[in-house]
């Protein structure tokens, strides 16, 4: 702990801050944080956090302690001589790291590619946003890569951006999506852990932003309106050696490496889709004619797939269910986990779809083999709760408790309210209009 601390320190003092944040993410999803002087952080010998606290770790597992990784030291922009720091979470007994740290799970999966590919797993996320007014309405009526004046949320969009940039966080389009107040950044490819640490930062940069610097609200919840687009967290996955794409075949094609990759993921896509959208409301995102994944397809360029091959781009897969409530190094960690399995067991995908699922009935879906997304929460926990991918990934445990918190959120909602019925209710705008 010694050298992890002198290292902190070094690069607090070379950014000139006197505070550091410490941060890390529970198995949730939500990001957390304890605040300390830069002259307590160099007296502490650990830094302990009740971890019944942080997620769904039981009150018998509470006691952890959280370790700094110095390499994503940063300044936190919104406030003077201020830095925060991403945490790893460690036993108090051995300080080795718990089984339920999120970043452990997702590092211990993108090892396993390095070892059996000399390979590493890069992401490049899409994060999809509301714009919304303090009575919670978009912030204006603006559509898909409009400009100012009808773009009124130019100014925040490009605020935060320049705060990514002053951050050195790459990232490579924005604009105003689909939907009115709607918006969209898109990040560069990043190695997996450095992209989801940038996924956390992001979305707390953004609301800060907002908070800040205007009277609205950013909201990241999967579908804030019923008649309008939903947001997503679009993945692009790449897998890259030193040397090579291991996802691009002769002629800019689809390697076989990548054809069993996506074989993987389609295989186990009902049972990730608890983790890759997590809540009840991410279910009102998955529906037909809303470009949003409902059917378990890949294609070529094809928005109505659930794998997108972009037409221009042939090493790179991009995986279009998740949405900003998941966990993202979860997320992650699964579709890795799924694709390397498929490339293990050199599964073959099915016949890329080259059609507009939207448009078929499902007779016409059933006749070509197209199987559904899971429908609502209960019916991705159900699939989620049979996983042996899931529990070994979580561990036993962590898998038993990720699917009780996430079925009790079910029951709590349908104590209530309906499903079936087709509206944004009060109940998912109190629980996740800040997810």
């Amino acid at each position: 702990m010694s050298d992890i601390r002198s290292s902190v320190i070094q690069r607090m003092e070379k950014l000139g801050t006197k505070y550091l944040i410490l941060q890390f993410t529970g198995a949730d999803g939500h990001l957390k944080g304890v605040e300390m002087s830069k002259y307590s952080f160099a007296k502490a010998d650990q830094i302990g956090v009740d971890g019944s606290s942080i997620g769904f770790l039981r009150t018998k597992q509470s006691d952890m302690i959280i370790v700094p990784d110095p390499t994503t030291v940063t300044l936190v922009p919104w406030q003077d001589n201020t830095a925060c720091v991403f945490c790893d979470l460690r036993s108090t007994d051995t300080h080795e790291r718990i089984a339920a740290d999120p970043r452990r799970i997702l590092a211990e999966i993108n090892k396993e590619l390095f070892d059996g590919f000399q390979a590493t797993y890069f992401a490049r996320p899409e994060m999809e946003f509301y714009m919304l007014t303090s009575d919670l309405k978009p912030a204006d009526n603006a559509s898909y890569m409009v400009l100012p004046p009808m773009d009124k949320g130019y100014f925040l969009r490009k605020m935060i951006v320049e705060i990514l940039d002053q951050l050195s966080i790459p990232f490579k389009t924005f604009h105003s999506e689909v939907g009115p107040g709607q918006h969209e950044i898109e990040f560069d490819s990043l190695p997996v852990i450095q992209a989801a640490d940038s996924v956390q930062y992001f979305k707390q940069i953004a609301k800060m932003v907002a908070l800040n610097h205007s009277e609205w609200i950013v909201s990241f919840m999967p579908k804030p309106f019923i008649d309008e687009a939903g947001n997503g967290m679009h993945i692009h996955q790449m897998v890259r050696s030193s040397t090579d794409d291991l996802f691009k075949g002769s002629e800019n094609e689809l390697s076989e490496f990548a054809l069993h990759f996506i074989a993987g993921q389609l295989n186990h896509a009902s049972e990730i889709t608890a983790i890759t959208n997590p809540i009840v409301n991410s279910y009102r995102r998955l529906v037909p004619g809303k470009e949003a994944p409902v059917y378990k397809t890949w294609g070529i360029a094809n928005r109505t797939a659930l794998i997108r091959v972009p037409g221009y781009e042939a090493g790179r897969l991009e995986y279009r269910a998740p949405d900003a409530a998941t966990n993202v190094y979860f997320t992650l960690a699964f579709l890795l986990k799924a694709g390397l399995e498929g490339v293990r067991k050199k599964l073959e995908p099915p016949e890329e779809a080259n059609f507009d699922a939207d448009a078929l009935s499902l007779k016409q879906l059933e006749e070509k083999g197209v199987e559904l997304l899971p429908r609502s929460l209960k019916d991705a926990l159900m699939e989620f709760k049979n996983s042996s991918l899931a529990k070994e990934i979580l561990g036993t445990a962590l898998h038993q408790e990720y699917y009780e918190a996430r079925m009790n959120e079910w029951l709590d909602f349908t104590n209530e309210h309906s499903f079936e019925k087709q509206e944004i209710t009060t109940w998912e705008i109190s629980q996740y209009l800040d997810c």
